[in-house]
């Protein structure tokens, strides 16, 4: 049997090399004969420089940043001399991960650092920024990221607002005066694995800010506030960016980074083909199972790039689909409807939450050897 394995990290508990590292010792216990290869995926959030690390030489800029609170922290970015291109984490300086559970409130935390990283690698001449939005604590709409790029945004009183997700209402202009040209110079990308829009049911508060600490109230207020950025920029610039499928993605960094930068934006499990060179492998090999994994597998989930993207590669090149997760809470009818060959979790429904996330790596060994024994 041989086996591709694609899998996303498991947050909290499973890095995707630990995950292959376990998945395979479940496939020595199950007695089956099989190879594998692996193939470090992203969805653009905690991990994007690693997996840009493993796949291109690439030399790390450190940088004093700030985290979501804008207090001082060090950070850093990656970049390539072949393509004079960095690659910048949007997780790395506006990450939830930095920030203690009671600290976690998107009405005020920005993502000013993630600016502070990218106007340091604009002077310094890159011509290509790649950013991967995920795992944002914050729900700015990219206005933090503008500001620290020299955009200015004021009240209806003319008065300097920070940049904060409380602050979007309160939008009434924009001042680009002093916006260096550098910045005009270079293009970017924003890498992520959401379709999501800026706002609305489906949008960025309303689908990932209870995850960053917001109450039912405080979505609204967010909610509200992507609107009211939305209506500020389409009046200055007449564009209308917010219906874009990904906008809504690092809490409306996404958009923000569309607006004011333009940014082209790139699916996750695109830029993998492309970085990791896996088309050529599946041109020139085949495959019986393709493994990929995620911490949990929701109705979310299936606003997945990287999910999709496994989905549809599997589609495209015949190759059956097994997914792997934590948590499973959709049917596998409803997987099998959109290309999952099968699903199984690994919990272990006697033990609670924080017992399965510590012994996710030993859970998912077990399940793997039982699953492919029977198979």
């Amino acid at each position: 049997m041989k086996l591709l394995l694609i899998p996303d990290k498991f947050d909290g508990s499973l890095t995707s090399e630990s995950f292959a590292n376990a998945f395979v010792d479940g496939m020595k216990k199950s007695g089956v004969p099989f190879t594998s290869r692996f193939i470090k995926a992203t969805d653009g959030g905690e991990g994007f420089l690693k997996v840009i690390g493993k796949y291109k030489p690439c030399i790390s800029v450190e940088v004093i940043s700030e985290n979501p609170l804008r207090e001082p922290i060090r950070s850093y970015y990656l970049y390539s001399q072949e393509d004079n291109s960095a690659y910048i984490e949007l997780a790395n300086a506006s990450g939830l991960e930095l920030l203690p559970y009671d600290e976690r409130n998107p009405m005020l935390t920005t993502t000013y650092g993630t600016g502070i990283e990218i106007k340091d690698a604009v002077e310094k001449g890159v011509k290509h920024i790649y950013v991967g939005l995920g795992a944002s604590a914050t729900n700015d709409g990219g206005i933090g990221i503008a500001n620290a790029l020299g955009y200015i945004f004021l009240n209806e009183k003319g008065e300097v607002l920070p940049p904060l997700g409380s602050s979007l209402q309160l939008i009434r202009s924009i001042d680009d005066s002093h916006v260096s040209e550098k910045v005009k110079q270079v293009k970017f990308y924003t890498v992520h694995d959401v379709i999501n829009p800026l706002f609305g049911k489906n949008g960025a508060a309303y689908v990932y800010a209870k995850y960053k600490g917001a109450t039912d109230e405080v979505i609204a207020e967010l909610n509200k506030g992507l609107i009211r950025l939305n209506k500020v920029v389409s009046d200055k610039y007449n564009v209308y960016y917010n219906d874009v499928p990904g906008a809504g993605a690092g809490g409306g960094a996404a958009f923000g980074l569309k607006t004011f930068l333009n940014a082209e934006f790139l699916g996750a499990m695109d830029f993998i083909l492309k970085l990791s060179g896996l088309r050529e492998i599946l041109d020139e090999e085949s495959f019986d199972y393709i493994i990929t994994g995620e911490g949990k597998i929701d109705e979310q989930n299936l606003n997945s790039k990287l999910l999709q993207g496994v989905i549809a590669l599997g589609k495209e090149y015949e190759i059956p689909v097994i997914a792997i997760c934590g948590t499973l809470e959709i049917s596998k009818k409803d997987l099998k409807k959109i290309g999952v060959f099968d699903v199984f979790d690994i919990k272990d429904e006697h033990k609670d939450l924080e017992h399965n996330m510590k012994h996710a790596a030993l859970l998912l060994t077990t399940k793997t050897a039982e699953y492919f024994s029977k198979m």
